[in-house]
Order: structure tokens, then sequence, then C-alpha cells
């Protein structure tokens, strides 16, 4: 028998040359400033939703970008530019995550590290949808069978993949914080086929 994969779900993870100890620390600190969440145990996020505006991340953004318009070509996209529309600090402490979920009006999504810490998760949700019902999955090291893909953080450490994959912060079982920044880019300029051409402009900055 002769097994073809179809449709891989594909991110990508890189390291910002851009990001020195310097922007660590001031971006850490402005986490510190002005972060919280009414959600216990879930983490806390900025309440500035474009936290890479901020004139101490324009090389680092243009990075971003770069490798954004990188993994797109990857997935054969056409369309003339791509722009981060929204960005904001994430902050995780001792026994909190950040749960399940997407971005639904996004076309990229990823983040950063500015420390080690929890593990990011991506849930694979089409695992069980081939045969209908719910089976026990062997733990072997079949890639077919995963149920969901970490990759530890680190300093430096980016990933970037489509948005619609539901991803979360596993529970932190450290007691130094964990501290990201995530963010969302979306096409710009004439994007669609022929018939179907959509023009985006971009946010203003």
């Amino acid at each position: 028998m002769e097994l073809v994969d179809l449709f891989p779900k594909t991110i990508a993870v890189a390291e910002l040359e851009s990001l020195t100890p310097e922007i660590i620390a001031k971006a850490i600190e402005l986490i510190e400033i002005s972060s919280g969440n009414e959600v216990a145990g879930d983490g806390a996020y900025t309440t500035d939703q474009q936290f890479l505006n901020r004139v101490i991340f324009r090389e680092v953004k243009q990075e971003i970008l770069g490798l954004c318009r990188e993994f797109a070509n990857a997935y054969s996209q056409i369309m003339d530019d791509l722009v981060i529309c929204n960005s904001w600090g994430n902050v995780v402490g001792y026994g909190e995550s950040i749960r399940y979920h997407k971005h639904s009006n996004s076309h990229i999504s990823g983040s950063f590290y500015l420390t080690e810490g929890s593990p990011f998760n991506i849930m694979d949700r089409d695992r069980n949808e081939l045969f209908g019902f719910h089976t026990q999955i062997k733990k072997d090291d079949n890639y077919r069978a995963m149920e969901s893909f970490t990759i530890n953080p680190k300093p430096r450490r980016i990933i970037l993949f489509p948005s619609g994959l539901m991803h979360c912060v596993l529970p932190s079982k450290n007691h130094a914080r964990r501290y990201s920044v995530a963010f969302n880019a979306v096409p710009t300029g004439r994007i669609g086929p022929p018939t179907g051409i959509l023009e985006m402009r971009p946010p203003i900055e």
C-alpha cells in the first residue's frame, strides 16, 4: 500500500537577529508596566495592542515582516505585501497558561520569545475526523497520530504559523515568569484571483 500525505500544516521557526539583549530587557519592562487579565490563571497581556509600533522595535518589526513574506511565499501566496495589524506582550507566571485559541481575522500569526518558559503548543483538530469517532492513539513516533506539537521558547526564537491553527501556552511549572510578544499579519494591496481581487488597505500606524 502506498501512503500519500496531503495538505501539510507548515509552521516556521527562526531566530531574530535584531532582537538584542537591550531590546529584550526594555520589552520585559514595558510588558510588566502595562499587562493584566481578568481571567484567573490565564496569563496576562498588554493593554497596548500595537506593541511593536514603538520606535525601539523598528528593526525587529521589519525583520518579522521579512520572515512573514518568506513564510507566505512557502505557501505560494500571491499578494502585494503584508503588514502587522496588531501585536501585544504576554506574561505567564507559575501555574498559569494561555488557553487554546486561534486568530480568525488574521492571515499569519506568530510569537517571539524574550525568555525561556512553558512550551508553545499547536493542536491538530483534524486528528480523528477521518474515522468519525474518537479512538485511543498509540503513543509512538508516528507523526500521523500526533495530537499536538510543542516548541520550547528561548530568547530571540520566533514562531510563525497560519492564523487558523489552534494554539496555546501549556501550564507553567517554572517559578520564573515567561515573557513573549505575539502578533498577527494580514495581506495588503491586491490579493486574490483576477475575477475576485480584493484591495486591502494597510492599517494606519
